[in-house]
């Protein structure tokens, strides 16, 4: 059914279109005019008959974004793709209407051969000097010359840019079909002479690459040779090379290294050394045939130098040593050495480089290259008689500031080195000169070193006291009160306090008052008689003196104990009276403290010391008291005390122990004589 109506629409529309044919009036676009470039113009072609003949014809596009066209059938081409432009003429009796299918094409800019693998030369190369023939046209000149053995084909491989353009297809024509033949892109050598080829954009001829074909006849082979298997580091070598056909258009060879670190090779043939390896040398020719020639050659390295790890060594009659040697560069093919003794009385050395001492002296070992001789290194060896004992003598003591000298042996005599280096422990305490001569810095012990300097390290130590004069000397106390029958000591302050030499001397001025009896700087002074003298003592070191004033006297009855108070929270008050003449500054007592409780059935201490946890603490009274002045209830310290819980049930004794005068001389109050009490 829908076939039958398709085809009475057909039958209607060339009823209506017949009367207008017959009459001639038509108007219609040529449609081989129908493609137009991006950014190009194109002028249209509408073909009009009969009464289509007269009137404006209105043109529109259909896609203006693809083309637009203006008044005059003018099309200009915006963006690659496909419109419609219609075509309206309006008369009298009849509207005419034409449409033209309008193809916007988008331009080819290049077209491009991929000549990576391809033999293509510049005009001016030197390989092609004397081969290309001089044309005509200046341009073909200048061409780019792509080389082509007879009878061998290139497949060329095209591409025309950009990829967007509508037709990308390349056309290849020959310049001379009888030298080059062309097949879509494949081009064949048929003989020897020259072509031109271009390759144009089958829609923009004139966007184009052009060659110039050289057609060659072709090498055959090509056989290289090397005077020598191989060429040392910085070394030269010609190579050769022989090609066949002897017609050969471009017999001229081309060297190439297929490793320039190991090996370069220039134009002429001449190969270079720089690296030690194996390197494979290619000899081709430049006429596209792809015959070559392999040669390969051994860069070897040769010694440059030669290091010692001991330029100067002492090796001892007898005894042996090693020296090692380093052949440069470290890649160096042949690194064996030869050794050599300058005078093989002195010392000889072996074939890995063992030195052996023979006699005292001195002597050159030289290490050469076994395969570059000239490549040497020496060493000196001194041959010694060493060293077997180092003595050193004892040294007497030296006080600090002074200087002693130090003395010493070495064995053997014939020693050849017998010097002896010094050091010293302690260089704060004492110092040692090369000369072995001491220097005291300050009081101390330290130990003195001798060491022998030929290597064997032989060693004598001592040790060595460094004394400290005495410079002055003053007594503790300023004066002594002793009583008759009594004995008490005191003492004498050096200066320096770390002098070194404490003894001394001591003498009373008058032995009826007072006799001494002396222990460096301790004196004892015993009391004969009531009276007052000077007891004098004197340095052994320098003669330096200082004195006592010295009061022989009854001073232990000096204070009287009169009352022992407390009160309910435990405080005491315990009051003395001064009887002499003395200026007393401290009074120090003891306190004992007992359970007195009812049911007690014996005293029983009590703690109160809350150091100890003992029944005792001390009390002191810390201000002047003088003639016949009392201490009070105050100023009396009680030393690490707490009251007892119950201080009525608690009974107390106490007892003076000593007194000081003057803040200076403490006089203890013989057990005898203490005054005490008891509450």
């Amino acid at each position: 059914m829908r076939k039958v109506i398709i085809s009475l629409l057909i039958v209607m529309l060339l009823c209506c279109s017949l009367p207008a044919l017959a009459a001639g009036n038509t108007m219609m676009f040529d449609k081989n005019i129908n493609v137009v470039f991006e950014g190009e113009t194109l002028q249209t072609v509408l073909n009009r008959e009969g009464d289509a003949a007269e009137g404006e014809v209105a043109y529109e596009s259909m896609n203006t974004r693809i083309a637009t066209v203006d008044g005059n059938g003018v099309v200009t081409g915006v963006a690659r793709g496909r419109t419609t432009i219609n075509a309206v003429l309006k008369t009298e009796k009849k509207t005419y209407k034409t449409q033209l299918s309008l193809t916007v094409a988008r331009k080819a800019t290049s077209v491009e051969v991929e000549t990576a693998r391809l033999p293509i030369y510049e005009p001016a190369d030197e390989k092609l000097a004397g081969v290309l023939t001089v044309r005509e046209n200046a341009e073909e000149n200048a061409l780019p010359v792509l080389t082509l053995p007879v009878k061998k084909s290139y497949n060329l491989q095209i591409s025309v840019q950009p990829r967007e353009a509508t037709n990308r297809k390349a056309v290849l024509t020959s310049g001379n079909e009888e030298v080059l033949r062309v097949r879509g892109t494949s081009i064949t050598g048929l003989q020897p002479g020259e072509a031109v080829l271009t390759i144009a954009n089958e829609l923009s001829p004139e966007v184009k690459t052009q060659f110039r074909v050289l057609v060659v006849q072709p090498v055959t082979r090509i056989t290289a040779a090397a005077p020598a298997p191989s060429v040392p580091v910085g070394g030269q070598m010609q190579l050769s090379a022989e090609v066949l056909p002897a017609d050969a258009t471009l017999p001229q060879i081309t060297w190439t290294s297929m490793n320039e670190e190991v090996a370069t090779v220039d134009a002429g043939g001449v190969v270079t050394g720089h690296k030690r390896g194996n390197v494979r040398l290619v000899a081709s020719v430049a006429d596209g045939s792809a015959t070559r020639a392999n040669l390969n050659l051994k860069v070897t390295q040769t010694a440059e130098e030669i290091t010692l790890d001991h330029p100067e060594l002492t090796v001892n009659v007898g005894r042996s040593a090693i020296l090692r040697a380093t052949v440069l560069p470290k890649d160096t093919n042949d690194k064996s050495v030869v050794w050599t003794s300058s005078d093989e009385k002195i010392a000889t050395v072996s074939s890995q480089g063992r030195i052996t001492a023979v006699s005292v002296g001195s002597c050159e070992i030289i290490c050469a290259s076994r395969e570059a001789g000239q490549v040497t290194a020496s060493a000196t060896v001194h041959v010694q008689q060493p060293v077997t004992r180092v003595t050193l003598d004892k040294a007497a003591d030296i006080y600090a500031g002074e200087t002693g000298q130090l003395s010493w042996s070495v064995e053997p005599a014939e020693a050849t080195n017998p010097a002896v280096e010094f050091s010293s422990s302690r260089p704060d305490i004492v110092t040692v000169s090369a000369e072995g001569v001491i220097t005291g810095v300050k009081q101390g012990e330290a130990y003195i070193t001798a060491a022998s300097t030929d290597g064997t390290n032989r060693r004598a130590r001592i040790r060595v006291r460094i004394l400290q004069h005495v410079e002055g000397v003053s007594m503790k106390r300023k004066t002594a009160y002793v009583d008759v029958r009594e004995s008490a000591s005191t003492v004498a302050v050096l200066s320096p306090e770390n002098a070194s030499n404490k003894n001394m001397t001591w003498e009373s001025a008058d032995p009826s008052v007072a006799t001494v009896k002396g222990d460096k700087t301790r004196v004892w002074i015993t009391g004969r008689a009531k009276g007052e003298t000077v007891v004098t003592g004197t340095t052994e070191d320098g003669g330096f003196q200082t004195s006592i004033a010295v009061k022989i006297g009854d001073w232990d009855h000096a204070l009287e104990l009169k009352k022992f108070n407390w009160d309910n929270k435990g405080n005491f008050s315990i009051e003395v009276l001064n009887r002499s003449d003395l200026h007393i500054t401290r009074i120090t007592a003891e306190i004992y403290f007992y359970d007195a409780s009812p049911d007690a059935e014996m005293a029983e201490p009590v703690a109160v010391n809350t150091k100890d946890g003992s029944n005792m603490v001390k009390a002191v009274w810390k201000k002047p008291l003088d003639y016949k002045e009392k201490t009070g209830k105050s100023a009396w310290q009680m030393i690490n005390y707490k009251a007892p819980a119950d201080i009525n049930m608690t009974r107390g004794f106490v007892r003076i122990l000593s007194y000081e005068i003057d803040n200076d001389w403490i006089k203890t109050i013989r057990e005898k004589n203490r005054p005490e009490a008891e509450w």
